[in-house]
Order: structure tokens, then C-alpha cells, then sequence
């Protein structure tokens, strides 16, 4: 794979014809496919797009729809804390309802989905409208079917969805779902976790929003994250986010990443795993983030549509490609903790990318002064995670019998957690905590933050009932970011160890020296006699 060069040259050869494309105004009829007898249109549709389809109309509309087709399964993966079902819907060809059906078929797994983000809508328009597609006969998404699974979540958040006329960001308790990947605590992103991500292990998750930057009508971005394979935001950056560009510019739309720029410089979305496309990054599949720019409502939806669409029609050509990349990504992972190996950024920021790149930007327009729309040649690219502070890949961790809160989050996503069934003595490195302080953190009010002083080897007897996380695990990727103490996401930040913390002005230790951070790190493999943790803890 030709990676840098390929991808300035698919940048620059989609800024053309983008420019030329879009040099003409867009058309006002937008080629949605004919509605078809006995299927349904979306209330979005009925009513011209001057009034997005709400939460129940939705329903009725996906229970139509499934009357109307025999190549599509529906169902809910959980409900949210105001009782919505939370639904989602399978299509293939041979229709499958279990992933282990998916699995034996051979094919990518691919999971859209919307709405995460109460208030932010367009896209779900486009993917409701992309269903019917994808169950009708004849249409290009249909045929996709042979090669492709598709699984639907196109409502994450329908509690803030309906918490008023334009919705809300967060959900019914105000929290922002798409910064609970990690911690798992609101069950709207618990049961997607657990039922479609971690049940179905998808190679392609699409997570739709409303954001980014005009002039363009889709912004995307994958992973970013340092300890995240980089090939899987290498495809998108050199394969699937060009054929976007393409795709959306033969029908006058424009594409670029998210999230804004100006005459210097583009710079991208956070890179925290407890973000949806980075934490799909963390657990081997590829997490593609678009955005939906403000713009009329059925333009965006039929951008989003093109989008969601193309990622399935490159899924399907390169079908071999993406699941051995994927493949790779989850072997990859176990055999770096096997013999441990490599390093794990705890600290991080992004760099330019090493090309340059063109893009369009508005200036202006606030306050009434005029807007200005600049050509930007050969900027910035401020997206290539560099790690500031890394730190080894130990074979496990061990964590307090006691620590039952850290570990309910652990087994929340599925990670392989073992209990000792009897005493160990195991020589292990323990970090001393040089400083604690506390932050204000979504629904946190005191989110920890350790500064990790010196390391030390000492010998440690481990009781009956303490825990073993072993990194060599398909998601040990998200074992390491969990469990190393100066992540920006680990279990000690988001309050589950606070037991052993020192509080400040305490005495440390007793006295008797600095305090140990309550994790400590097995180095090398050891035969211990243990037994896997299922369940509560």
C-alpha cells in the first residue's frame, strides 16, 4: 500500500473535481431512488425535510419496512434510561440473525449508525432513507447484500432526540454518550457495545453527526490515537475517504476530514479513546467518523446517504482486504502481549502530516460581515499522532481483589479478567504517584489525575481473589489504555479506585515513602493458577 504519495495525489485529483462539480449550483431534485409499491417513505420524506422524523415515526416506518422485504431482520439492542427501545435492523442475502451466522458467511461486517448526539440529524435522514435500499430489490445498495453484512443502529441517543423540538446534545441526563465509550456508564452506549460492537465484532462501524466546516457537505475521520493500529486510518485516508470524495462530487457535494482550518493549517478531532470512532480503532475495526456540516436538510441527507453508501460499495469490493486488515489488527494485538512488546503512549498531541494538503475555507459571516471563501494551497495537515510519554507493555496487570468497581468496567466491554485461585508471590513494577489532582469530567465532579513519579521492581504477595489482566487478548489495545494510570482514560481517571488514592495533605504511606498506584505491572509471562471472572465481579 502506497501511503503518503497515494493519498496527496487521490487529495488533490478530488479537489478538481470537486471544484468543477460544484462550480455549478446543486441540483434542486435530488435522485433519491423510486419508492418502489409497499414500501415506506420516512416522515422526513413526507414532509419535504422541513420537519426530521421523530423517534416513534421512525418506528413504524423500520416495522413497515420490514413488512415490505424479506432480506432484513429487526429488532432492539437495548433500551435507554427513558425506557426507548434502541433499535437496529440486519440485512444480507442469505438473511442471517445471529453474528456467528455473519460470521460463517465470510464476508465484512459493517454497523451504521446515527444519532449518538440528540440533536444532530441530518445523516440519520439519509441512512433511514439508505435502509429502504438496502431492502429493496434492484437498487445498488440491494445488491450489495451478496457481499457485504449490514447492521443498522441509526437512533443511538432518541432520549435527547426528544428532550425538545431541536433535541439536546446529551442524553436524558445530559450526557454526552459519545464520551462514554470508555467508561460504559449510560446504557444507551453499554448495550451498543455489548450487543452490536462486541457480539457482532464488525470490521467497519460509521458513526454519523452534524459538525465540521462549510463549505463541505461531509467532514470524516478515523482513529487517532497513537496506540491504535495505523493501517486502519491508513485505508481511510488512502482508500475509502477518496472514493467519498468522488462519490459525493458527481452529485456537486464536497468532502474533507473534519474538523476545521484556516491559511496555515487543518487541524482534526480529539484523539481520546472515549470517543466512538477511536474507541472502535482501540478494539481492531475500523471506526470512520462523518460529520454533517451545516446545510439544507435533504442535501444532507443525500450526502450522508452517499457516504454511508460508498463505505458499504468499497466494503464489498475489497471485501478479502478489510477483513484480513482487521484480522491482522486482532492477531496483532494478542502477540504483542504474549511475549510483551512495543510501547504505550500515556501522552500524546498530533503533528502536520508529512505532505501538504488543499482545502476551502469561509471566513467571515458573523455578525452579518460578508463571507469570503479562500482556496487554501499546500497547508497543514494536523492529524499524526506523536506520542509525548511512553511506557512498556507489561504480560498483565494486576489489580486489588477489591477493586471490584475497576473491574465491572473491564468486563463491561468484554476484556478477559482472571481471578487467583491461590497465593502468588511474582516479582512486578509498581509506579510511586508523585501527584494527584482532580478535574471536573461529564457526570465526574472529581476525575482523577495521577503523576506518576519513579518505577519500582519489588517482589509482591498476591492473595486469593486478586486480579490478572492479560494484554494478550484481542482487545488489549483497550486493556493497556485502561489500566495505565496516566491515560486519558483509565479506570483510576474515572473514579473506580478512588479507595486507594491519597487524598491531599494526607500523610503518603503512612509516612513511610511515596504511595504505590494501586496497578501493578507483570513483565514477563508467569503459570499462575487463576481462573476467568464472569459477570459481576
Amino acid at each position: 500500500m502506497h501511503r503518503f504519495p497515494s493519498r496527496r495525489a487521490a487529495s488533490l485529483s478530488a479537489t478538481v473535481l470537486v471544484s468543477l462539480v460544484a462550480a455549478a449550483p446543486l441540483s434542486a431534485q435530488i435522485p433519491w431512488q423510486t419508492v418502489e409499491p409497499g414500501f415506506p417513505r420516512t416522515a422526513a420524506e413526507r414532509n419535504g425535510f422541513t420537519a426530521h422524523t421523530r423517534h416513534l415515526e421512525m418506528w413504524d416506518y423500520l416495522r413497515t419496512l420490514r413488512g415490505a422485504t424479506t432480506e432484513m431482520r429487526l429488532g432492539s439492542y437495548g433500551q435507554t434510561r427513558e425506557g426507548r427501545d434502541l433499535p437496529y435492523a440486519i440485512f444480507s442475502r442469505p438473511l442471517v440473525s445471529e453474528p456467528w451466522e455473519a460470521w460463517e458467511l465470510g464476508r465484512p461486517i459493517v454497523v451504521l449508525s446515527a444519532n449518538v448526539h440528540g440533536g444532530e440529524r441530518t445523516f440519520r435522514e439519509g441512512l433511514l432513507i439508505l435502509m429502504r435500499d438496502l431492502a429493496t430489490p434492484g437498487t445498488e445498495a440491494n445488491a450489495l447484500l451478496d457481499d457485504v453484512t449490514v447492521l443498522v443502529a441509526p437512533q443511538i441517543n432518541p432520549d435527547g432526540f426528544e428532550a425538545s423540538e431541536g433535541g439536546q446534545r446529551g442524553n436524558a441526563w445530559g450526557i454526552d454518550l459519545n464520551r462514554d465509550y470508555v467508561k460504559l456508564e449510560h446504557p444507551s452506549i453499554a448495550h451498543l457495545i455489548e450487543n452490536i460492537v462486541g457480539a457482532w465484532r464488525p470490521h467497519v462501524f460509521v458513526d454519523g453527526h452534524n459538525g465540521g466546516s462549510r463549505p463541505y457537505n461531509l467532514n470524516y475521520q478515523c482513529p487517532s490515537h497513537y496506540d491504535t493500529m495505523r493501517a486502519l486510518t491508513l485505508v481511510c485516508d488512502e482508500e475509502i475517504f477518496p472514493a467519498i470524495d468522488a462519490a459525493l462530487a458527481r452529485e456537486g457535494y464536497r468532502s474533507w476530514y473534519y474538523t476545521r482550518g484556516n491559511e496555515e493549517e487543518w487541524t482534526v478531532g480529539g484523539f481520546e479513546p472515549r470517543i466512538g470512532r477511536n474507541y472502535v480503532g482501540f478494539v481492531n475495526s475500523i471506526g470512520i467518523l462523518f460529520e454533517a456540516p451545516s446545510q439544507d436538510p435533504e442535501h444532507g441527507a443525500r450526502a450522508g446517504y452517499l457516504g454511508y453508501l460508498t463505505v458499504l460499495r468499497y466494503a464489498a469490493q475489497n471485501a478479502q482486504q478489510v477483513m484480513d486488515l482487521v484480522e491482522r489488527a486482532r492477531t496483532e494485538t494478542i502477540a504483542m502481549g504474549a511475549e510483551p512488546r512495543g510501547e504505550i503512549a500515556v501522552r500524546m498531541e498530533y503533528a502536520a502530516e508529512d505532505y501538504p494538503v488543499d482545502y476551502t475555507i469561509i471566513n467571515g459571516g458573523r455578525g452579518g460581515a460578508p463571507e469570503d471563501t479562500v482556496e487554501v494551497r499546500g497547508a497543514r495537515l494536523m492529524k499524526r499522532p506523536v506520542a509525548t510519554r511512553l511506557r512498556p507493555r507489561p504480560w498483565a496487570y494486576i489489580l486489588p481483589r477489591d477493586a471490584e468497581d475497576a473491574v465491572a468496567m473491564l468486563l463491561r466491554h468484554g476484556i478477559t479478567v482472571e481471578r487467583l485461585d491461590a497465593p502468588a508471590r511474582l516479582d512486578v513494577d509498581a509506579y510511586t504517584i508523585a501527584e494527584v489532582t482532580y478535574e471536573q469530567a461529564y457526570n465526574h465532579a472529581a476525575a482523577v489525575r495521577i503523576e506518576v513519579g519513579e518505577v519500582r521492581r519489588l517482589t509482591a504477595d498476591l492473595l486469593v481473589g486478586t486480579y490478572v489482566v492479560p494484554t494478550a487478548q484481542s482487545l488489549g489495545r483497550l486493556v493497556a489504555h485502561m489500566l495505565e494510570p496516566e491515560t486519558d482514560d483509565n479506570v483510576i481517571y474515572w473514579n473506580t479506585m478512588d479507595a486507594w488514592i491519597p487524598r491531599p495533605g494526607g500523610a503518603p504511606n503512612g509516612g513511610g515513602g511515596p504511595p504505590l498506584v494501586p496497578i501493578y505491572k507483570l513483565m514477563s509471562p508467569a503459570a499462575l493458577q487463576s481462573s476467568l471472572v464472569r459477570g459481576a465481579p
